[in-house]
């Protein structure tokens, strides 16, 4: 028997799923007419945001 791969840590951060996350919603966003939050955009470019300033 050989031995189990270790497992990934489930709170390791996925910068491209989250951008890809971050697009599909400005895409939502956009087509209701609504304005779209800069940290929103700041994760679909892949920028890093800070939870504090986030909702500033």
């Amino acid at each position: 028997m050989t031995a189990p791969e270790p497992h990934k840590d489930a709170r390791t951060p996925r910068p491209r799923v989250a951008a890809a996350a971050a697009r599909a919603s400005i895409a939502m966003y956009e087509r209701d007419g609504r304005d779209v939050p800069q940290w929103l955009r700041d994760v679909a470019d892949g920028k890093p945001i800070d939870k504090r300033t986030a909702g500033a």
